[in-house]
């Protein structure tokens, strides 16, 4: 039942049903979450690596075309060790994104969403190495979901 009138929804009003996707960049791997804009409940998706810049953006590219989002997010810390190193390779993944899939992109304020989300998979006995799989596309709900919370 509640496919159904998810079904209808998209069906009479595509505006409303729109989606957002966020990315947890990271040198290593890049977190990936999803949400739509109607009800504003983000997903995990997957986590990106890949040999070189090149072959992560093509894995995204995947997702952008199945996904079809009307709006990315990405986010940047302002608390980090090697905070210039770090956010100038965050404003270089911020422009290939845009030049690449030309859709509006904001920035917003990832601090402490790897920690709350490590803090999360761990209330759920998920430790260790066995949080590497998951942390950083929960990371990129946390900061999907703090994208919905200030942008109202």
């Amino acid at each position: 039942m509640i496919l159904v009138a998810y079904t209808l929804v998209e069906m009479f009003l595509p505006s409303l049903n729109t989606w957002i996707i966020a990315f947890d960049y990271g040198d290593t791997r890049i977190g990936v979450a999803i949400a739509n804009t109607t009800l504003k409940i983000p997903h995990p998706v997957t986590i990106i690596t890949g040999r070189n810049k090149f072959e992560k953006l093509d894995k995204i590219a995947k997702l952008v075309e199945e996904w079809r989002p009307s709006h990315m997010v990405l986010g940047v810390p302002t608390v980090s060790e090697d905070k210039e190193v770090l956010l100038g390779n965050i404003r270089k993944f911020a422009n290939r994104l845009k030049h690449k899939f030309k859709l509006p992109l904001t920035l917003i304020n990832e601090d402490y969403t790897s920690s709350i989300a490590s803090q999360k998979l761990h209330e759920q006995l998920i430790k260790g190495k066995a949080q590497k799989a998951k942390l950083d596309a929960l990371s990129a709900c946390l900061i999907l979901q703090h994208y919905f919370e200030t942008s109202k």
